[in-house]
């Protein structure tokens, strides 16, 4: 099959020859860039989308100017649109170069997806650089699932990176682009051992190489196994975490059931937690232990674990939550959902404290007997729900929503509320807020409930009765 058949084969399987959309492609003028616009170009006109060419001129080379030039002659001979970005002198940092560029030539990318309406950037990343980037994982260090090297496609922005060239080596590109006589600008830093990723193309793998020539191939074929082995890992924690997980605005969860799992789950379960929420922030052994170590820390009912782009781990006594707290403003949701321990003051949150009794303690304020049977144990308190109503005393209903505001609760502070419920799910109490009236039944058992604020809270609410 020819490198031209095999492509189209490769976008038609991923949707990427859609002529209905727009589409960027990213040209450095070097071999593989200019081989991924030829093919592009190559498609048949019913399945070529719509395509503009995107450069940035780094400035950091001589040749700089002259690729740049070369490339706006290119594209206006093949009536191709181009936006070129200048990545000026004055913003180069003295060191870290390599990283600084991949992150304006990104925002760049990003930006553009917006201003062009385009739905994907293609990039020309090659197989060759496919086994470079997990040898290069392998060597740093970090997370299991960047050994899987890249994927076909990742989120970028409004739209997507795509990586149409993986299956093909350098020297099939190479060979392509001399037979069609393709033309394009050596980089003159490939040469050069500046870089990371150059010590590991030019040193490393022709040492590898040297013990099994296949090496390439092998580094491709283990992460493929891997990647087939953590999606199906995936599979099985997204299961098990919906009984941990208990609200997604913010991500907020129990903490008794996260901890009910061996501490190797529990290391699993919170990293693919936290990357649900923020697929790009770090899930290092660091940040997970000092999660689950505030977890267990019974000196600490409260505290907070800071994780990178304003993320925060925050362990609120039986629950925690993993979210950005400045997008929630001076008044952040309170999410519950936990069982109650009979004979015991709990906090629920605001700063108030729940206790259900069989016999009422002294100095007992705020006091609410409730006639239960057992099958209506055990309590639980959660967040308030659109679907949940209280019980009035003549026998019809009333939303909690309509009892939040007939109290005259600020709006703003109504999804903080929360609610004592039986355990077929009938609520007894909007706490603080109002109580249920609930029909007389025989075979009841007297409770004595106290919600009360915590400040108050003596030794006498440290007994348990």
């Amino acid at each position: 099959m020819t490198l031209e058949a095999a492509f189209r084969q490769q976008v038609i399987a991923h949707g990427w020859a859609d002529p209905r959309q727009r589409g960027l492609v990213a040209v450095s003028t070097g071999v593989d860039s200019m081989v991924l616009l030829t093919l592009f170009c190559q498609l048949p006109v019913a399945e070529r989308p719509q395509l503009t060419v995107v450069h940035v001129n780094h400035q950091l080379r001589s040749q700089s100017v002259a690729e740049e030039a070369f490339l706006r002659q290119w594209c206006a001979e093949h009536k191709i649109p181009v936006v070129v970005a200048q990545w000026s002198v004055d913003q180069h940092p003295a060191t870290g170069t390599e990283a600084a560029a991949r992150q304006f030539r990104y925002a760049f990318f990003t930006q553009q997806l917006v201003q062009q309406s385009a739905a994907w950037v293609a990039t020309a990343h090659q197989a060759d650089e496919q086994a470079e980037t997990i040898l290069l994982k392998l060597l740093r260090g970090g997370q299991l699932d960047q050994l899987t090297g890249m994927a076909a496609s990742r989120p970028l922005g409004t739209g997507q990176v795509i990586h149409p060239l993986l299956p093909f080596t350098k020297e099939q590109l190479r060979t392509y682009a001399i037979q069609h006589q393709v033309p394009w600008f050596e980089d003159a830093t490939n040469a050069a051992l500046i870089a990371s990723r150059n010590r590991v193309r030019h040193d490393l793998l022709p040492a590898l190489a040297q013990e099994n020539p296949r090496v390439s191939d092998h580094l491709r074929d283990y992460a493929q196994q891997l990647g087939a082995v953590l999606a199906v890992a995936d599979r099985t924690l997204d299961q098990e975490l919906t009984t941990i997980i208990t609200g997604h605005d913010p991500l907020t969860g129990d903490s008794t059931y996260l901890l009910g799992y061996p501490v190797a789950d529990q290391q699993l379960l919170l990293a693919r937690l936290i990357k649900q929420a923020a697929p790009t922030v770090s899930t290092a052994a660091t940040y997970l232990s000092q999660c689950l170590h505030l977890l267990t820390n019974g000196q600490r009912p409260t505290g907070r674990v800071a994780f990178g782009d304003g993320w925060v781990f925050e362990k609120r006594y039986r629950t925690f939550l993993f979210w950005q707290p400045q997008k929630f403003g001076k008044n952040p949701p309170e999410q519950f959902n936990f069982m109650v321990v009979l004979n015991q003051w709990q906090p629920v949150g605001n700063g108030q404290l729940l206790g259900v009794f069989r016999t009422a303690p002294q100095a007992f304020s705020l006091r609410q007997t409730v006639a239960l049977r057992d099958e209506q144990l055990p309590l639980t308190v959660r967040s308030w729900r659109t679907t949940d109503r209280l019980r009035l005393a003549n026998g019809h209903h009333q939303t909690v929503r309509r009892a939040l505001i007939n109290a005259k609760v600020p709006q703003q502070q109504r999804s903080q509320v929360p609610v004592l419920v039986t355990a077929q799910g009938t609520v007894l109490a909007a706490l603080g807020v109002k109580w249920a009236v609930l029909p007389h039944r025989n075979h009841t058992t007297t409770y004595h409930i106290g919600y009360q604020p915590e400040s108050v809270k003596g030794e006498r609410h440290e007994q348990r009765y």
